[in-house]
């Protein structure tokens, strides 16, 4: 059973967004297996829902976040995760110095298409959420395969491990 998380800072636009869209890639490609799929943040304080704008790119995209709720990292199973693709480059590092476990598992969801980028915050930035959501859309519509494969290979090594 393949497991993913996506990171972006406060889990409430990026990574749900991402994670909603992987999932429905998944269940549209009918993929065998079960998969779990999860988003976090990076720094998270409240146990909050969506952004209103994570709302409506989501509808856009026949979506449902409705009960989505943020969570931090910390909240995950990280020992049980296959791939954790995070949005931006700090992010990544930060996890690695506190996660060195992950070091293998942790890519940039961009990384994954060539050269990696950080995917902006559009609440720090200042750019226009649908051309971030369209952004990641893309990016796990194009990738799609890849990401399949590199939780496949990664899930099948840990079960070799823990044999």
């Amino acid at each position: 059973m393949p497991k993913i998380a996506f990171v972006c800072t406060r889990n409430r636009f990026r990574s749900p967004l991402a994670a909603a869209i992987l999932q429905r890639e998944l269940a549209g490609r009918n993929i065998p297996g079960e998969w779990v799929i999860e988003s976090a943040g990076s720094w998270v304080h409240d146990l909050v829902p969506p952004t209103p704008e994570a709302f409506i790119e989501a509808a856009k995209r026949c979506l449902d976040i409705s009960s989505h709720t943020a969570q931090g990292i910390e909240a995950l199973d990280l020992d049980s995760i296959d791939l954790l693709l995070v949005m931006e480059q700090g992010q990544k590092e930060s996890i690695l110095l506190d996660f060195p476990q992950l070091t293998n598992r942790t890519f940039l969801l961009s990384e994954l298409s060539g050269p990696a980028f950080s995917i902006p915050d559009p609440y720090v930035t200042k750019e226009p959420c649908d051309v971030i959501a369209q952004e990641i859309e893309t990016i796990v519509k194009d990738n799609f395969e890849a990401i399949i494969s590199l939780a496949e290979g990664i899930s099948q090594l840990s079960q070799k491990k823990n044999k």
